[in-house]
């Protein structure tokens, strides 16, 4: 390596600590300015750079509003300037804008926006709705039957109580020996009652007896005899918070 390299490098290495100390933290107003200066001041067009470090940068942003356990729109609109002064394509960080649009969901309904689904949409057509029904929310599930929790035994989704931020990622859903894998369907959460479209068709109605447990993976509906095991199939960790608010919402 040559010296020009070596000093290249360090220039590198020198923007790299500096932009990641400033996009961590609040996402207030300003911060894709204050990172545009940044890169000025150490001599950096970041658009031709790594995407590796660009990434890291945008990543480092983004985990300040995900710590925190909520999105508003102007931290919203904040991450998309930084994405563009980075120059990244949605697909360069997908997952992290997955994470980032299911958190933007959760905190619309914490503040009373609730999600719906479209009348149109596959996952419930044809669906049997009871009167004043409203479709909000739906996920892709694993459908299993155990006997028992094996002492894990989630997070208890209780009558008129709020959801506490992030209490399901404590918990793993049961697996192993004595296991029954039913297949896949979808979990439909309206404001009603949890449909299950599989197989069979399963609903269960909200009530205050209701037995419904929340994992950071899945769901546990406790039954008379049994249980069974909804693992939902998608990538996020930020599903488990939008059931858990949704269904606090609907429990009234």
């Amino acid at each position: 390596m040559g010296l020009r390299d070596l000093f290249k490098d360090k220039k590198k290495e020198a923007f790299k600590e500096k932009a990641q100390e400033v996009a961590k933290g609040k996402l207030a107003p300003g911060k894709a300015e204050e990172l545009a200066r940044v890169a000025q001041e150490h001599g950096m067009d970041v658009a031709d750079d790594k995407t590796k470090l660009r990434r890291s940068i945008y990543n480092k942003a983004a985990a300040a509003a995900k710590g925190r356990g909520k999105l508003t729109a102007d931290e919203a609109s904040e991450l998309a300037k930084i994405q563009k002064f980075l120059a990244l394509r949605d697909d360069q960080v997908e997952k992290t804008k997955f994470d980032l649009t299911r958190l933007r969901t959760v905190t619309d309904i914490r503040h009373g926006k609730l999600p719906r689904i479209d009348p149109t949409h596959p996952s419930v057509r044809g669906m049997q709705f009871l009167p004043n029904e409203i479709a909000h929310y739906q996920v892709p599930v694993g459908v299993e039957d155990r006997a028992s929790a094996s002492g894990k035994l989630g997070q208890q989704v209780k009558w008129a109580t709020a959801y506490v931020i992030n209490s399901a990622r404590a918990h793993t859903l049961p697996s192993g020996e004595g296991t029954k894998e039913l297949g896949e369907g979808t979990l439909i959460l309206t404001n009603k009652r949890l449909f299950l479209r599989a197989n069979k068709t399963a609903a269960v109605e909200y009530s205050p007896q209701t037995n419904i447990f929340l994992y950071g993976d899945g769901i546990r509906l406790e039954r008379t005899v049994g249980n069974t095991i909804l693992r939902f199939k998608t990538q996020s960790d930020e599903t488990a918070e939008i059931v858990g608010e949704l269904l606090a919402a609907v429990f009234r």
